[in-house]
């Protein structure tokens, strides 16, 4: 008898470890939240400045920043994210803040000017709702964490200060940032900046070029970057002039532009290529005679040549789209104004 019920418990409890072996299992495999899965509704007790974002809105993008009050670099943070909207609010970007404290301890804590310095919204997530399901779902435990989040799902999820961050924002917010493509380059992009810490520039250039070659669309920021290293390690300026014109002739109209826009203003570049960006603006109104005109006017503009600048700009103004009309003219204007300032300094 003894041993029939010895066996008859041995059969539980190896029933009982099947059963439950899945469940467990089933636990530890919980999703994580991150890249891919649907953002989570936003549970927000009450916005201390703008309103809820747009999770699902088609175009443009959100990012969604959880933070520690009591962070000492929150004001660095608040530049930061300030800095991000101002570049690219206009092509659709929306931002949230969010704190897990009492709306009256954040204003203890924050007064009223630095919370009107933020360009974007501000909630007080006070019932924790939001926190749970946004960072402590996606396992994050060290603040602050963003979230980037496009057509309601999670594309990207890390640290605000990220040196990467606005680039990966500037292409989710016009829908072309690839989790996978981005993945798949990063370790390669990790070779080339270490490669130029330690002054090893053409392996840092062949690792530059890979990550080019992958896509040139996705990766017109490493394009860049690797015609500033070049401009910064070669002594002839010839040669980065060469790869940048080569380089132009292989993305699309609009890189086109923003390559001249990238020599012509980007504040780390100090000796300015004006001459291959007046070869590239040229090249571009072969193709779309009003951004092309744009171009060779910023180029003339960026020259000091105030007439030429503004006979091309107002070849452009005249010749735009109406939806593009009000912004050519207040370029015109500006080199109008420059022009007189210039001619009022000669008197």
């Amino acid at each position: 008898m003894a041993q029939k019920y010895f066996s008859m418990s041995c059969v539980l409890c190896v029933c009982l470890f099947v059963f439950l072996t899945p469940l467990a299992r089933a636990d530890d495999e919980t999703p994580v939240l991150g890249a891919g899965k649907p953002a989570p509704a936003l549970q927000i007790s009450k916005y201390l400045k703008g309103a809820a974002p747009d999770m699902n809105r088609e175009n443009g993008c959100v990012v969604v920043v959880f933070f520690n009050l009591n962070d000492e670099k929150i004001q660095s943070l608040i530049s930061t994210l300030n800095g991000l909207f101002k570049d690219s609010s206009a092509k659709g970007l929306q931002m949230l803040l969010v704190s897990k404290e009492k709306p009256d301890d954040i204003s203890k804590t924050l007064n009223k000017s630095e919370i009107n310095s933020m360009l974007f919204a501000f909630g007080a997530d006070e019932g924790d709702g939001t926190w749970r399901a946004w960072p402590e779902a996606a396992k994050m435990e060290k603040l602050p964490v963003a979230f980037i989040v496009c057509s309601g799902k999670i594309v990207w999820v890390g640290n605000p200060s990220d040196s990467g961050l606005p680039m990966i924002v500037r292409k989710a917010v016009v829908g072309k940032y690839d989790p996978d493509l981005q993945k798949k380059a990063q370790p390669i992009l990790d070779a080339a900046h270490k490669s130029l810490q330690v002054r090893n520039v053409n392996e840092a250039y062949k690792h530059f070029d890979e990550v080019i070659e992958m896509d040139r669309a996705f990766f017109l920021d490493v394009i860049m970057e690797r015609y500033k290293a070049t401009l910064a390690n070669e002594a002839d300026p010839k040669v980065s002039a060469q790869w940048i014109l080569k380089q132009s002739k292989l993305v699309s109209t609009a890189s086109q532009n923003s390559l001249v826009m990238m020599i012509l203003k980007d504040p780390d570049i100090q000796q300015r290529d004006l001459e291959s960006a007046l070869a590239m603006a040229e090249s571009i109104a072969l193709k779309d005679s009003t951004i092309g005109l744009q171009a060779k006017a910023s180029v003339f503009a960026a020259k000091k040549d105030w007439p030429q600048a503004i006979d091309l700009q107002t070849d452009a103004w005249m010749g735009a789209p109406q939806v593009e009309k009000a912004m050519a003219k207040q370029r015109l204007d500006e080199y109008r104004a420059a022009s007189k300032i210039q001619s009022g300094k000669k008197k």
